[in-house]
């Protein structure tokens, strides 16, 4: 796997040239969380020179883009250049549901530039039987504060459903102090709900009869990506994007 670096009006560009595969998807993944550390006003993979493309090793940009010490979305995270077969196997994954894939490096600098500004704000709570309740008064206070429902009021409402389940899942079976996080970056909300629960959780058959279990499902319907990983000071973080505009 060669690696090159370059600069454009303030956007660090890495060019890949190989095969993402088992044997260097660590490489890869140490490289791009090294440049997102860093904090530029944005980060281009220019996959133009990816000839193979692993589909169990496709994750590593989204597991890139939601790791702890990750900068996305404060810092744009976008991929270019990637020939057909490897499109195919990213948009298989629904990788560009979350992280933008464009046709040329050219598009996406262009698109680097001309983003939104980036807007992030926090909610410490505690494991009780009002939480969820607050959690979506801050929901809506939050983004109406950034004028989000304006434009869109369903991304509103939906956010709030995705919160409610989040954090009611976090009091029920985490039972611990938890950290709400929204994030408004480029035309999608982002939505972090951290706990200090280790336990992962999981998709499961859903008993209609069953009071839980359907939460991680309506989640997955409503956002445009959802995952959950460690944290690196214990617990975890439960993720997800929401889209703000329809296409068209």
């Amino acid at each position: 796997m060669e690696i090159r670096h370059s600069m454009r009006d303030g956007c660090v560009i890495v060019a890949f040239t190989g095969s993402i595969d088992l044997f260097t998807v660590s490489q890869i993944q140490h490289t791009l969380l090294k440049d997102l550390g860093g904090q530029p006003y944005a980060l281009i993979c220019d996959l133009s020179g990816i000839r193979q493309l692993d589909p169990v090793c496709a994750t590593v940009f989204s597991t890139v883009a939601n790791h702890p010490s990750s900068r996305w979305p404060a810092t744009s995270f976008l991929l270019c250049g990637a020939q057909a077969p490897v499109a195919e196997i990213l948009g298989r994954l629904q990788v560009p549901r979350f992280l933008p894939l464009y046709a040329t490096l050219e598009e996406a600098l262009d698109a680097a530039v001309d983003r939104p500004p980036y807007l992030r704000d926090e909610l410490l709570l505690a494991p009780t039987p009002t939480t969820a309740a607050a959690a979506r008064l801050y929901v809506r206070d939050i983004l109406g504060y950034w004028q989000l429902a304006l434009p869109d009021v369903a991304v509103v409402e939906r956010a709030e459903l995705v919160v409610d389940e989040l954090v009611t899942n976090a009091v029920l079976h985490a039972r611990t102090d938890l950290r709400l996080r929204l994030e408004l970056g480029g035309d999608w909300l982002h939505i972090a709900v951290r706990d200090g629960s280790p336990r992962l959780l999981r998709m499961v058959s859903v008993n209609p009869e069953a009071e839980s279990g359907r939460g991680l499902r309506l989640v997955e319907q409503l956002a445009s990506a959802w995952g959950v990983h460690p944290h690196a000071d214990g617990g975890k973080v439960v993720w997800c994007t929401l889209k703000l505009f329809a296409a068209g």
